[in-house]
């Protein structure tokens, strides 16, 4: 179960990430958070060692979105701060892809745990996406009442097909070169 925020709680978005027209998703509120917003010029500049790519976050912000960019970000708060989103089922792979999207591996978010709840008061266990370490943000917004979209929707729609395309092909070239093995 994945907790989406921001633009990840809208099914246009999950569903051009994932490739996937069906999912399931349902309005819930994580607990426990606040909602930030980080500015492009506090993402971080530096190559990780998990990058599967020997370039930043920040250059790969810079490079699809220009200078102007914003994105939210939650980050751990007080047990009265809460966070509207959507809880998706994704498969594996799926998974994968919106790791990929949030450039996970590269170090700019942060995978993490939490508790969520539906309208109808049932918790559930969710995976989702934070603030990375030592990463400065630009403010808190309130997590109840948002645009979930920073940009316009078309431009993160431009995106993720170029994003979801490299992916696909460097999973290809791995699964290729396992198989020679």
């Amino acid at each position: 179960m994945y907790f989406g925020y921001g633009a990840n709680s809208q099914r246009e978005m999950m569903e051009a990430i994932t490739g996937n027209a069906n999912l399931v998703g349902r309005e819930a509120i994580l607990k426990g958070f606040k909602l930030c917003v980080q500015r492009r010029d506090q993402v971080p500049d530096v190559i990780f060692p998990s990058s599967p790519v020997q370039i930043s976050p920040k250059k790969i912000i810079e490079e699809n979105w220009g200078k102007k960019f914003e994105t939210y970000m939650i980050k751990s708060g007080q047990e009265t701060d809460e966070v509207i989103g959507t809880i998706w089922e994704l498969s594996l792979l799926e998974r994968e892809l919106v790791r990929d999207w949030e450039l996970i591996e590269l170090g700019w978010y942060k995978d993490a745990k939490g508790e969520a709840v539906l309208k109808d008061g049932k918790k559930i266990e969710i995976e989702t996406y934070v603030l990375g370490d030592n990463q400065e943000i630009d403010r808190i917004v309130d997590g109840k009442e948002y645009n979930s979209f920073l940009s316009r929707p078309e431009d993160f729609l431009r995106v993720i097909e170029i994003a979801r395309r490299e992916y696909l092909e460097r999973l290809s070239v791995g699964k290729e070169k396992l198989s020679k093995v």
